[in-house]
């Protein structure tokens, strides 16, 4: 029984690992996805300017300040040009259609127009890292964009100290690659901002000037894994072996098992009932145990002796419980007494004596 008990644990560990090893595996793909890059590409587009100034003291009479030479006044700066550089760079040769439009807007808080735009161009090129400059963009004269925010100001009846000109670039770039299509939108803007404060002064602010973009083709690849199908196939087989094992050491454990031992009152109950007409229940004796008024006391070896004592002589059979487990049964004939003494264990035991020379 105990093998039997060590059987059926080892086979309910090995259920248990079994289904672990199932979830795993399920959890592992079969077929791997892996990303391969095909085309690396990337783009930048660069804003530069000029500032043309008047006659001044501040930078000594200088005509002009390039990108990072100083501050811009608006006071002594005659007018700006801008100019933009477009450069794309990519791995690989490509069918480049490059398509571009220039719009300029003044905004203030609550107000935007626009003042300028530079009509569509398309240009058609190949290699892998066309540029294009555009020279044409239209000059800025911050005295006439002052005269313009003046006049809305006026039909507007408010008064708004700081605004801005933002020269938007709108570009499209389609490059035909051997794996591909690239087709890229690209909205640089620059900012150019007229500010008042007391500290500053009446200045122009330029930022916006560098931007980027960086892409890619990819594909996916599916990689078959065999040794994921393979693991697979040892949980399955490890989880049938583990189930029916465990089923079968189930069914042995039940079968093999020691019968629940009856109830004391059922063991009794089993002795006694075929004699149930001729035994009466009956108290313990009073007095001093083992003391008898009667002159002769008689032990019989078994309950059916005593039976056939009862009947021979016409008596009933007192039965007495003494705690926990004795039971007395006794016949009193007047100076003589007939009694059978017994034990549940020992009712147990012979029980289980009888039971075994049967199977036998």
């Amino acid at each position: 029984m105990k093998r039997t008990v060590i059987i059926l644990a080892f086979f309910a560990i090995l259920i248990f690992i079994s289904s672990l090893m199932l979830y795993y595996t399920h959890q592992l793909p079969i077929v791997k996805k892996s990303v391969v890059t095909l085309y690396l590409y990337g783009y930048s587009g660069a804003f530069n300017y000029t500032a043309t100034l008047k006659p001044n003291t501040i930078y000594d009479n200088k005509t002009t300040l390039k990108l990072g030479e100083g501050t811009i006044y608006s006071k002594i700066t005659d007018h700006i040009d801008v100019n933009f550089t477009y450069v794309f760079e990519g791995d690989l040769q490509a069918n480049f259609t490059i398509k571009y439009s220039v719009y300029g807007y003044v905004e203030t808080a609550n107000f935007e127009k626009q003042i300028s735009e530079l009509p569509e161009k398309i240009i058609e090129t190949t290699g892998t890292s066309p540029s294009l400059s555009i020279n044409n963009i239209p000059t800025i004269d911050p005295s006439a964009i002052q005269q313009l925010v003046r006049e809305i100001n006026d039909e507007r009846g408010i008064f708004e100290s700081e605004y801005s000109l933002n020269i938007t670039i709108i570009m499209n770039v389609e490059a035909k690659t051997s794996v591909g299509t690239v087709n890229e939108f690209f909205t640089p803007t620059l900012n150019i901002e007229f500010k008042s404060s007391p500290s500053e002064g009446e200045i122009i602010s330029i930022s916006g000037l560098e931007h980027s973009e960086t892409g890619e083709i990819t594909e996916t690849e599916g990689i078959y894994q065999p040794w994921v199908d393979q693991q697979r196939n040892v949980s399955y087989g490890l989880s049938i072996a583990s189930f029916f094992g465990l089923i079968i050491s189930a069914w042995f454990f039940i079968k093999n098992r020691s019968p629940k031992p009856p109830e004391p009152e059922k063991l009794l109950e089993e002795i006694i009932s075929p004699y149930a007409e001729i035994i009466a229940e009956a108290q313990g004796p009073s007095g001093k145990e083992g003391h008898s008024k009667f002159g002769t006391a008689i032990a019989v070896k078994t309950l059916e002796d005593l039976v056939k004592i009862a009947e021979t002589i016409e008596k009933p059979i007192l039965h007495i419980h003494k705690a926990p487990e004795t039971h007395i049964f006794r016949i009193i004939d007047d100076a003589t007494q007939y009694e059978f003494t017994t034990t549940i264990s020992a009712i147990a035991k012979r029980k289980a004596v009888i039971e075994e020379e049967e199977n036998e």
